[in-house]
């Protein structure tokens, strides 16, 4: 069950000029253009290169290729585009979505990381009863096609809901800002198989909060383990010979990828001990623990910049910094410059002898073809 109220809202809001897409997010959209059969030229033309590629995309880019796939695919694009999404579309986030255990857990998920994937408007979740709200906040309301981009995110919702538990979603409400003819209107109740109503003073689903407790029928498990095991594995190559509580209090850090700001609390709570009797071992040892977490997060951080596709907001989250922006300040303090900076040093030094990408994105593409 979710908090009674559970929002991304306290992400680092970007400035208009710096608003963006993600490039897997993106991907879906151009995948879902091209399958609805938006011109490549068309498509090209518009980004101003033969595909998405791995960078991220303006907000004003993504929105005018939206427009395109509408304008040629048609008023029910936006709909459909949703219906592309899969947890790739989220990029490595999508590895948290796979680990959950249940849809709860796995929408939470979505709050955390929302921020992370794109500017385009922000999601909550509200409790109320046995019913639970699920509102999305549209930043780019004035645009033109702000109703098909607000379509795309509930049908996306539901689409990802839909493929994790492995069953169709039904006899819940959602509820739209804008309006449309009426023979589009058919057809989103028709595919959503929800009580569809528009001209609402919010967008937002009301379901059944039972439905928060499905399981998730494609969970693996072993994905969020394997990127710890391999932080793991990392640290204890670089610090072979450390031992006892410090070696302990490590694997606490890397065990936590992924799951928020790594607290003193909770590392003592891993390993059975009060706060003051973990601080006490630690000052025996001689390491005071922010001074073992900041350096725990350096090396990691140094790790995945280097050798991952990861972005900088996706390792920045990791590593359990709130915002890119603190993890960017944090990881300046440590190496001197700032991570974009350092990943491209790494890369023109480098390039010829970095490892191959990181496993877990391949373990995510396996899990995704055997579906």
């Amino acid at each position: 069950m979710p908090n009674p109220m559970l929002t991304s809202e306290s992400a680092t809001s970007s400035t208009a000029s710096a608003a963006r897409v993600v490039a897997p997010y993106a991907h879906t959209l151009w995948d879902a253009a091209l399958g609805e059969g938006v011109a490549l030229a068309d498509l090209t033309a518009l980004l101003g290169r033969p595909a998405i590629g791995d960078e991220d995309v303006p907000l004003a880019t993504y929105l005018a290729l939206l427009a395109l796939a509408r304008e040629q695919a048609g008023p029910l694009f936006g709909w459909r585009l949703g219906q592309y999404v899969k947890p790739t579309t989220y990029g490595v986030n999508g590895i948290l979505l796979l680990a959950c255990p249940t849809l709860g857990e796995a929408l939470q998920q979505v709050l955390k990381f929302e921020c992370l994937v794109h500017d385009l408007g922000r999601s909550s979740f509200t409790a109320s009863g046995d019913q639970v709200i699920y509102a999305w906040r549209n930043d780019c309301a004035q645009h033109p096609q702000a109703g098909a981009l607000v379509e795309s995110v509930f049908s996306g919702i539901q689409t990802c809901a839909q493929w994790l538990v492995g069953r169709a979603l039904s006899d819940f409400q959602i509820e739209f800002m804008h309006r449309t003819d009426e023979a589009s209107a058919a057809h989103i109740s028709q595919c959503s198989r929800a009580q569809v109503h528009w001209g609402a003073d919010m967008n937002r689903a009301i379901f059944p909060a039972v439905l928060l407790n499905l399981p998730i029928q494609h969970a693996n498990k072993a994905l969020l383990p394997l990127l710890q095991q391999h932080a793991d594995a990392l640290l204890h190559a670089r610090y072979p010979r450390e031992v006892g509580i410090v070696a302990q209090v490590r694997q606490s850090i890397s065990g936590r990828l992924g799951s928020g700001a790594v607290k003193l609390a909770d590392v003592a709570a891993d390993l059975h001990l009060s706060t003051r009797t973990l601080q006490r071992r630690l000052l025996e040892a001689g390491v005071a623990y922010q001074t073992l977490l900041d350096a725990t997060r350096h090396e990691l951080a140094r790790h995945y910049l280097a050798s991952s596709a990861m972005s900088v907001a996706e390792v920045g989250y990791l590593l359990g910094f709130q915002d890119t922006p603190a993890f960017h300040h944090a990881f300046k303090s440590w190496q001197g410059t700032g991570p974009g900076q350092y990943r491209a040093q790494v890369q023109a030094g480098l390039q010829a002898h970095l490892p191959p990408k990181y496993p877990v994105q391949s373990a995510v593409s396996e899990r995704l073809r055997e579906s």
